[in-house]
């Protein structure tokens, strides 16, 4: 049937109309069922507005079905092939089922910007849980001009939605509060996600190592840089044999790189040629298992390698465009604050790596530590399913 229409010469008009006409019923359904009551024992879970199951959201919910509590479960996905627990539910996002079970759940759970039409009800409650924690470069309001106006009116409209922000440290909830254009509630007990970080990490690395076929003493380093919105992608260009070989000779052992792209950089653009120590770890479903079960992380900007020196292992920062994305976002933080060796260039990463020293990084790691006053121990979702069992009750 769908092949027929396409064969059709009406198809081409049609193609451009269904958007609009879709667009229309979706927005009359929201008319519709802003009319139905909430059901505040039904949860309704997103991570990136469709994505598979993962972040935050991920751990809130193996939380709630860990602790068995009456309430209905719901995950939006729109990813073929993806798994989830029993006890969830899955919808499509932007249908009629999708409209429905928003408007009549008693909770929203989602980790990035609702960047569509959505109407909340007084009795509903919406817990954002966003995507990272601290990291390097500004967000959102502190971004400056780098957002365009129709996100900033999004953003906006979010935010005054928002009934509660996670927070894993002190510093966090202060860029929050600059940032998100928010001045509500936030729950400073850590983010779900990096629970995994306390729980048993001897396991969850045989667990990786098993994945990939891995002996149980192979050492992995994960490369993990973040989205650019300039899209240049000759800035994720790591010298990876360079580097691994650097590890081998300061470190000993064998290493392996695992490397892990940003959601939003399409790996077919990126020319890496991977091999038995360069491995891709962008299609693993979760990103946390990768940094809990590694021995070592080389990142940019993005918030995991903030998160990962609360494990006490090998961090470095690797950025050829520091300069330029200083100039068009701005740091929440100076370099020399940053308790990791940094490079701007391949040459400079191999030195650090061989340089390494263990005795200055750690003194500096403390400082840092201490500035930052994290809250992440291990007990974060617990945290927010407590908050969610208190709403739905009250």
């Amino acid at each position: 049937m769908i092949e027929k229409l396409r064969r059709s010469p009406l198809y081409p008009l049609l193609s451009r109309l269904y958007p609009a006409l879709h667009g229309a019923l979706i927005w009359w359904a929201w008319q519709a069922c802003s009319l139905l009551p909430v059901q505040k024992q039904k949860i309704l879970f997103s991570n990136f507005n469709g994505g598979g199951f993962g972040d935050n959201p991920r751990y809130i919910a193996e939380e709630c079905i860990r602790r068995r509590i009456p309430h209905r479960l719901y995950w939006v996905c729109e990813k073929p092939g993806c798994t989830f627990p029993t006890e969830l539910t899955v919808i499509r996002p932007n249908t009629l089922r999708f409209v429905y079970h928003m408007s009549t759940a008693g909770i929203w759970v989602d980790n990035t910007r609702k960047l569509y039409y959505f109407k909340k009800k007084k009795n509903q409650t919406y817990i954002h849980t966003w995507h990272a924690g601290p990291g390097l470069k500004r967000i959102e309001r502190d971004a400056g001009t780098c957002l365009s106006p129709e996100y900033i009116a999004y953003a906006k409209k979010d935010s005054e939605h928002i009934d509660l922000l996670l927070s894993n440290c002190r510093f966090w909830t202060r860029c929050f509060h600059s940032c998100f254009w928010y001045d509500g509630p936030i729950l400073e007990k850590g983010l779900p996600k990096n629970d995994l970080y306390f729980q048993d990490t001897p396991a969850m690395r045989r667990k990786i190592r098993t994945f990939y076929q891995l002996p149980e003493d192979a050492k992995l380093v994960l490369y993990v840089p973040t989205w650019r919105e300039n899209r240049k992608l000759h800035v994720y260009h790591l010298d990876f044999e360079g580097c691994l070989n650097a590890f081998e000779k300061r470190f000993g052992g064998r290493w392996i790189m695992l490397v892990r792209l940003h959601p939003n950089v399409n790996a077919a653009d990126f020319d890496i040629r991977y091999t038995d120590r360069v491995l891709n770890a962008s299609p693993y479903d979760n990103s946390q298992e990768l940094l809990a079960a590694g021995d070592a992380v080389i990142t940019d900007y993005s918030s995991c390698g903030f998160d990962y020196i609360q494990l006490d292992r090998l961090s470095f920062f690797y950025a050829e465009d520091y300069e330029e994305m200083k100039r068009d976002k701005g740091y929440y933080l100076e370099l020399e604050d940053l308790p990791v060796p940094k490079a701007f260039s391949n040459e400079e990463m191999i030195r650090n790596i061989l340089e390494y020293s263990e005795e200055r990084w750690k003194e500096k790691r403390d400082s840092f530590m201490e500035m930052m006053d994290y809250y992440d121990d291990g007990h974060a979702s617990e945290a927010v399913v407590d908050y969610m069992m208190e709403r739905s009750f009250f």
